[in-house]
């Protein structure tokens, strides 16, 4: 099992990596926790898909076991509350380093201020 996977378009073409966010995860009841992220990296053996928008991708060290990517990890989006109720505004912000991932302080789950190991993920 590895902390991060590959993520492949329908042609096999490479398209990014994904891994599982703890704090979105939370937040969300474990759905949507995934984050998909395009990078600089190209697994050997794999054609990079022509989607990747070259401008917008992470920096990322190759190690699925215990990834590093840079810069930091921002995600935001609003969640329903019913009609005619303003949307609860969701902020995870992180770091992940080594197979870690720090939580900065912006984010609006209760593990802000924290560090934990990535989850693996199964295959």
């Amino acid at each position: 099992m590895s902390k991060a996977k590959i993520v492949v378009h329908d042609d096999g073409t490479f398209y990014g990596i994904r891994f599982c966010c703890p704090g979105c995860a939370q937040v969300r009841d474990g759905v949507g926790s995934w984050v998909v992220l395009t990078v600089k990296w190209t697994p050997e053996g794999y054609t990079r898909s022509p989607h990747i928008n070259e401008q917008h991708c992470w920096g990322f060290d190759g190690n699925l076991d215990n990834p590093t990517l840079t810069p930091s990890v921002l995600q935001q989006w609003n969640q329903w509350q019913g009609e005619g109720v303003p949307a609860k505004r969701h902020v995870c912000h992180s770091f992940v380093r080594n197979g870690r991932i720090e939580f900065l302080g912006d984010s609006t789950h209760s593990l802000a201020g924290q560090t934990v190991d990535l989850p693996e993920i199964e295959e």
